[in-house]
This record gives C-alpha cells, structure tokens and sequence, in this order.
C-alpha cells in the first residue's frame, strides 16, 4: 500500500524558498487561495515508488506570529494541519537571521529537513557550513543545495524517501527556570491549547491570542507575573534573546568564517556603502530608473519601427472596401497593431526590471526609500509593491498582504494605482515618439517619478486623515548581490510580455471591436465621424476637457474606455485614426506638446483599471475601492487642467 505524506516548504524572503519548491515538485503545481482568504497557495503532488508527496509552499517570512496575513498562514499551517515534515530553506550567507526560522519550526515539535541553500554565494563570501557538526547537534540530516542550479536536490530527494524514520531534532533553545517550569505546566495542564513547546511559548509571552478559556487566561498570567517577578524582565524579550542566544551559539560551532583582511568587507558591504548610503542612495536609484528607459527606447525603438512597418504592408495587402476590409483595417490592425507596435519596449522594460530584482538591488531600493517613506507615514516594505506596480497593478495591490497591519495595507493599496504600469507605457510611447522624441526617456521617466509622487503624498494625506498610529520601523534583510542570470531575466520578461500580448489579443481586441462598432453606426454614416454613435458620445464628453488642452471627441473616447484597461487608449486612437502613419499624423495635428504632456498625466492618474478596482475591493473592502475611483478621477483631472493651464500662462505650446 502506497504511502502518502505532506511536506511544508518554509523559509525566510530571498531564501530561494520558492526555488527549491519549483525543482521538487517540477510542472505538478496547482495554485489556488488558502481557505478563507485570497493569499496565494502553492501545492505540487510528486509520485515516487510507492511515496506520493504533497509540497505545500507556505508564505516566505522571517518569523511565525499573528502579525501579518502570511505569518498567521504559516503559523496556523504548521500547528493546526502539523505536516508530516517541514523542509526549512536556509540562506547559508545569511545563517543567522535564516535559523531563527528553524529554530522556531524546530519547537513546534515537528520533523525538519534543514536546507542550506545558495552554499556557493557562502563560499564566495568565505562562509563554510560544516553539516556534520549541524547534523550530530540536532540528531538531523542537513542538506546543502544550490536550488537555482538544481545542485544538491538529488540528495534532498534520500531523506525526504525517508521521511517516515526521521527523528525530531533533540536540541533545543534552553531557557531559565521559571520559563521551562511554565511551559511544562502549559503542556501537561491545557495540551489541547499548547501542544508544543511553541505554542505554550507563544502563549506565555502574548505572541499567540489565547483561547477564550477565562481558566487557561488565569493560569497563564500567574505564570506571566511570576516569572517576570523572578526574572526581573519583559518576558517577549527574554524568549527572542534566548533563541538569539541558541542561533548564535550553534553559528560559533558549525559555522566557520574564513576571511583574510581584504575578505573583510564583502564585496555586497562594499557597493552597499554607496547604494544605500543617506545621501547617494536616492539620485542612484533615480539614475537607475533613468538608465533603465534610455536602455528602453534606444534599444527598442528600432524593432518598433520594424514591426510598424509591417503592420502598415498588412494593411496594405488586404484588398476590397467592404464591412470586413474596414473591420480588419481600422479595428483589428489599426486598433489592436497599435498596442502590440510597442511589444519590444514593454519586454525590454520587463527584462531589466527582472535584471534589477534577480541582483538584490530592488530589495536596496526599499532600503533607501524607507527614511523618506517613515517621514510620510508609510512603511519601508510599501516600496516593494509601489515598485511592483511598474509591472502591473493587480499583482502589485495582492503584494500589499505580506504588510503587517491594515493601516500600511489600505495606504499602500491606495497609493499603487498611481504607479505608472506596462499598460500605461504604450500611451507614452506614442506621444513621446511624436512630441518628444529629442527627449523620450527623461519624459517617459519622470511621468514614473510622478507617479511615485502622487501615490507617497495621497498615502500622506490618507494617512492623516483615516490613521493616525506610528509607523513601525523597517526590519529587513538585504540579500546578497548576484550576477543575474539573463536566461532567468529573459523567461520572467516573455512570461509577463506573453500575458500582455494575450491580453492585446483577447480583452483589448473585445474592446476595440465594441469601439469599431460603434464607429461604423448608424448604418450609412462615415466611418469614425462625429455622427457615428462613438463620436456622438465623445462629442457629450469632450467639452469637459477642453481647460485641460484636449477637447477632440476622439480624446475623450480613448480616455472612457481606457478605464477598461490603459492599452486600449492607444488601441482606440488607432481604430479612430488608422494605421500608425495615420495615427501619427491626426494626434500631432490635434494636440501640442503641452496638451500631450496633460494628456500623458491623465493617464497616468486617472481611474485605475477596472481589473485593478476590482482587486482593491478584494483585498481592503468596497469602500477603499470606491474612495480610490473618486480620488484618481478628481485629481487626475485637477492635474492635467492646472499643467495645461500654468504652460499656457509662461507660453509653453
């Protein structure tokens, strides 16, 4: 008879965590949510012989608390469904910090299988973990790997076969007297409530809400009061200083650190002193930004120009004047090909954004944005998913779950539609490359640095309106630099850029195929004119916008139904105008600079996508979600109005 058994993957961010689950369970993976909220669960089945494993991969996080949505995940997982093993992913430069997790795994009681991953980034660093030692403390394998290269695996694999034998660790954190005394009484008295040495721990110094048990509620703070008597000291405290201690004792035995005076200063600790020092970190990472969309359009523009072209030779070749030809032209080439024209610069950009994370700069980036984020009342961890927004808002807003309290979870959900995602950038890219074309990439950047702008200030202004507690400092770790691998950049990139032409390819061609209908009625009208049904309904909106320098129907248009989603701005302009020749001849003669520069503001600014809303409800309540459509539109509208307004006044367009 085959056996069956489940295996919870644990570790701490940037531990390769996530790596190591990919090698084990290969293309066996199936997503869905943990019951009862919409945080993302991972489970990969693998058969081997007569063993069927079921990997669970449990939220990354540095400790096991109440504290955040993925820490009481990982908590109630451990303790509640007790796995049959935990695979704890170490990061063997960073031993410390990384065994803390394990040692907290290690006294909920459980079988652990200890992973010292990423040994060659240790090694460089002049770092030797010596196993055996860890292994005869412990009474436990422990395994090195190298999970991005798959070295190591086929040895996990042998213990894990024999996970049925394997024995719990049988060292442990000591702690005084008083302590171990209390935990045995929790254990013995309540085992229902404290059936590991964890959860009594946790109970006694208030990590872990105790039951409504008002007898257990009376015996815990008796025991609370007596051993805060004896010890003359907060209890919390005291537990995280010995489990300190105990890491730090068992890294003196087995963990042996060969530097010469050169070795030091690790290379990381070097570059680190001018990427996160007070006063270079920011105007480098600004540069970083700037660099990254010069790289955009200098490499990316001469695909585009290939791929224009042979959009503009298809609609050529396609013969005839009828309803089809007219279908195919303006609302299947024009509409769709004038999103999918900029393929090359949103892979480009998706590619070096990979870059920027695979090398652990974009972790140096919320480092550096902490102080000015603390000072406007956001978290340092809030620049993680605002940065995460360049690539979309919908992931970037689901981010915001790993953020330990509801104040930075609501602020930082309702600061991230400001950030200038891939569906914005082909509307950028087309007024750029008419208006601006000396200057794209500082333009293009600095609508993103608005971007960042905005949303630090509406968080600001939220803040003091709707909360008023403290901001908790920032406590991260910084993982060590890497060469990124550009295979590794190159997948995350088609990945993101395929979902984009999938979308081009379903969702924009429905809209653009809504827009060309209602271009082409009332039957017998001219097609795209102000008496078809389209111009019609842009004619109602358009004067609504003329203080902000747009007021052509075919404007207000594009922006009605970029609310759908911001790829099909663009795509509406090419059904309405034509080819991208076309297209580029009818916006220059319908905007300036300075109405163009308003309308790129808009975009940015205005109503986030309706997918994105959606999100936002989903995860911080219908409220929040209605307060953001109301405060984007409004100052979207405010903004591009006061830019075209004040350029008009120093006689700029």
């Amino acid at each position: 008879m085959g056996r069956n058994y489940v295996v919870a993957v644990a570790g701490n961010p940037n531990s390769g965590k996530t790596s190591l689950f990919n090698r084990l369970t290969g293309s066996n993976l199936k997503v869905g949510n943990w019951p009862g909220v919409t945080v993302e669960k991972k489970e990969g089945k693998v058969v081997r012989g007569d063993i069927t494993f079921t990997f669970v991969d449990i939220p990354g996080t540095y400790g096991i608390s109440a504290r955040s949505e993925d820490e009481r995940i990982a908590m109630d997982f451990l303790t509640k469904d007790r796995p049959d093993a935990v695979i704890v992913v170490l990061d063997s430069a960073n031993f410390n910090r990384n065994f803390y997790l394990f040692t907290l795994v290690m006294e909920m009681g459980l079988k652990v299988i200890p992973v010292l991953n990423m040994t060659d980034m240790a090694e460089k660093r002049g770092i030797t973990l010596h196993t055996d030692r860890l292994s005869a403390v412990f009474g436990i394998p422990f395994v090195k790997t190298i999970a991005s290269r798959g070295k190591g695996v086929s040895d996990l694999w042998k213990v894990l076969e024999g996970v049925g034998e394997l024995e719990k660790p049988v060292h442990l954190p000591a702690y005084p007297k008083p302590v171990e005394t209390a935990v045995e009484t929790l254990m013995n008295r309540f085992p229902k409530e404290a059936a590991s040495r964890f959860q009594a721990l946790g109970i006694l110094d208030s990590g872990i809400v105790i039951p409504d048990n008002d007898e257990l509620r009376q015996v815990v703070a008796g025991l609370q009061g007596k051993i805060e008597e004896e010890l003359a000291g907060e209890l919390d405290e005291l537990i995280a200083e010995k489990r300190y201690e105990f890491v730090y004792s068992i890294a003196k035995e087995c963990v042996e650190r060969r530097m010469s005076t050169e070795q030091k200063v690790a290379l990381t600790d070097r570059i680190d002193r001018f990427v996160t020092n007070r006063y270079l970190g920011g105007p480098l990472f600004l540069f970083a930004m700037w660099l990254l969309f010069f790289l955009v359009f200098t490499v990316g523009n001469p695909f585009v120009a290939w791929i224009n072209a042979g959009f503009e030779a298809l609609s050529f070749l396609i013969p005839g004047t009828g309803l089809f030809t007219s279908f195919v032209r303006e609302g299947l080439i024009s509409g769709v090909g004038a999103v999918l024209v900029f393929v090359p610069n949103i892979f480009i950009l998706f590619f070096l954004i990979a870059i920027m994370e695979d090398s652990g700069y974009l972790s140096r980036a919320a480092f550096v944005a902490d102080r000015f984020m603390h000072a406007l009342g956001l978290h340092g961890k809030s620049f993680i998913p605002m940065l995460l927004g360049f690539g979309c808002n919908i992931p970037a807003v689901m981010a915001v779950r790993t953020l330990e309290n509801e104040k930075d979870r609501v602020l930082t959900a309702l600061a991230i539609p400001y950030m200038s995602c891939s569906a914005r950038l082909p509307v950028y890219l087309l007024f750029v490359g008419i208006f601006f074309t000396r200057y794209q990439s500082t333009v293009v950047f600095s609508l993103y640095l608005l971007g960042i702008i905005i949303a630090i200030l509406v968080a600001r202004v939220l803040r003091k309106v709707f909360f008023t507690k403290a901001v908790s400092p920032l406590v991260m770790e910084l993982p060590a630099y890497h060469v990124p691998s550009l295979k590794t950049a190159a997948r995350s990139a088609g990945i993101r850029t395929t979902f984009f032409i999938k979308k081009a390819g379903t969702f924009i061609f429905g809209t653009v195929l809504v827009i060309w209908i209602l271009a082409s009625l009332p039957v017998g009208v001219q097609y795209a004119s102000a008496g078809s049904v389209i111009g019609r309904i842009g004619s109602a909106v358009a004067p609504i916008f003329h203080p902000a320098g747009f007021d052509s129907w075919q404007a207000a248009v594009a922006l009605i139904f970029g609310f759908l989603a911001k790829e099909v701005v663009v795509g509406t302009f090419g059904v309405l105008y034509g080819g991208q020749t076309a297209l580029t001849s009818a916006i220059g003669s319908q905007f300036s600079a300075l109405s163009a520069m308003s309308f790129m503001v808009m975009t940015l600014v205005y109503i986030p996508c309706v997918a994105t809303i959606a999100v936002i409800r989903r995860e911080i309540g219908t409220k929040w979600a209605a307060l953001s459509v109301g405060i984007s539109v409004t100052l979207g509208y405010l903004l591009a109005v006061l830019i075209f307004q004040v350029g008009r006044l120093i006689g700029i367009g």
